[in-house]
């Protein structure tokens, strides 16, 4: 709670700055995850592998990479993925928590903003949830138990949710902000 204090009554510049180092890390991290998940040869889209709820397609995704001599590096695409959750966790929150610091003091959009810069960490948690199950999975990915599928789409649905209600968040106080900025008056600026 320190920190998140410390960092919401830190300057604008401060702000700004860690947040684009964390959007820095995000995509840099973006970019080894997506590149480790096209090596794999995975045979769908992350999106639809996640939340399929399929235990016969997903074991059947798996001996396809297992066939091609993929897997390893899929094992290794999914630590890849933790170092990217924690860096969906630091941006989510230092750029929502920005945001809403260049919104009016006692403003709605400051107030709400300061609740939803929790969204991403929340989608980072339940990422690390569907990692952890996923790994009971890769241990055995022709025969793993196929109650497991459930849990693992359901930890990563509820990520996807996460992260559209921090993206649906985040383009509203985008546009709040803009309104407030060109149409309306403000007297006393952010400090």
């Amino acid at each position: 709670m320190r920190i998140i204090n410390s960092f919401r009554n830190a300057t604008l510049t401060v702000q700004a700055l860690v947040s684009l180092a964390s959007l820095g890390l995000y995509f840099s991290t973006s970019y080894l995850l997506e590149t480790a998940y096209l090596q794999s040869k995975f045979p769908v889209p992350y999106f639809i592998q996640q939340t399929s709820f399929d235990a016969v397609k997903m074991k059947e995704w798996y001996a396809f990479m297992i066939q091609e001599n993929t897997f390893d590096l899929y094992l290794k695409t999914q630590w890849i993925d933790f170092a990217f959750i924690i860096t969906v966790i630091i941006a989510g929150f230092t750029i929502w928590t920005f945001i809403s610091k260049l919104h009016g003091e006692n403003s709605w959009f400051r107030k709400y903003g300061y609740l939803f810069s929790f969204s991403l960490p929340l989608a980072g948690f339940f990422d690390i949830l569907e990692n952890l199950v996923s790994f009971f999975m890769i241990a055995k990915p022709t025969t793993f138990a196929n109650s497991l599928i459930i849990l693992y789409s359901t930890f990563a649905s509820i990520k996807f949710g996460f992260w559209t209600i921090g993206l649906a968040w985040l383009l509203l106080s985008f546009i709040g902000l803009v309104i407030t900025k060109l149409f309306i008056k403000i007297s006393p600026q952010v400090k």
